[in-house]
């Protein structure tokens, strides 16, 4: 399956997600994913605080972990998806993947999030660190969560691949006049927004392996058998 017939699959499965029909669960999934993105801010911030890791920081809290951002993007690429196939040609296929597998983490993030906020709702519960760690255990989707991790890993490691290839960034910056003649100014953009936010970091591994060690040691520590209701869970050392 080419990388553009995946990427349809995928929106395809984002637009069949209850929320978008729902107004009461969209609002409810809004304040679960303004909770995520403050509590990973607060739990890493002295790694988004670096100067030259702030652009990344902010790439993963806005385009990463969704939102109406990512709303957007959706019914843009939704949008130019039929007629896309020449976009292959302007770019290469290994970046068309990439750029794929990024939307597919986003989404996961954003059905994920959507469990909880369903979780939370049948509850009548508010959204805090309490009710959350319940969510969390409630709903139970911890190897989900690892997965989600581990694909946000593997995404930076292959836009830094070709970050690094000055034959395939220089294609793919090449062809960024077309892609916004011919429609396709989303998918570029979205793509070249993880270039961007990369090209400060002296090396990619010491941004997201950090960041990807501590949120899997949160799951772990969320999940654990053991553990009481002490939200400092969220909040691993």
């Amino acid at each position: 399956m080419s990388a553009l017939s995946e990427l349809q699959t995928h929106l395809t499965r984002y637009w069949a997600l209850p929320y978008h029909d729902d107004e009461q669960l969209h609002a409810k999934l809004n304040e679960v994913q303004a909770w995520q993105r403050a509590r990973i801010r607060r739990t890493h911030a002295e790694l988004f605080e670096q100067p030259k890791n702030k652009p990344m920081a902010n790439y993963f809290v806005t385009q990463l972990y969704g939102g109406d951002e990512f709303k957007l993007l959706a019914k843009q690429l939704e949008r130019i998806l039929p007629k896309a196939k020449k976009l292959q040609r302007l770019a290469k296929e290994s970046v068309l993947e990439t750029g794929t597998m990024a939307v597919q983490a986003a989404i996961l993030a954003i059905e994920l999030d959507m469990h909880l906020a369903q979780w939370l709702i049948k509850q009548d519960l508010p959204v805090n660190e309490e009710n959350m760690l319940k969510a969390y255990r409630a709903v139970d989707e911890a190897d989900a969560r690892r997965t989600q991790i581990n694909n946000l890993k593997d995404v930076c490691y292959r836009t830094d691949k070709y970050l690094n290839s000055f034959m395939l960034r220089k294609a793919f910056s090449l062809a960024k006049g077309a892609a916004y003649s011919r429609g396709y100014q989303p998918l570029y953009d979205f793509i070249d927004a993880g270039f961007t936010a990369m090209k400060p970091l002296k090396s990619v591994g010491g941004f997201i392996e950090p960041f990807c060690e501590r949120e899997l040691q949160i799951i772990d520590q969320v999940h654990k058998a053991d553990s009481d209701d002490n939200v400092d869970v969220f909040a691993v050392s």
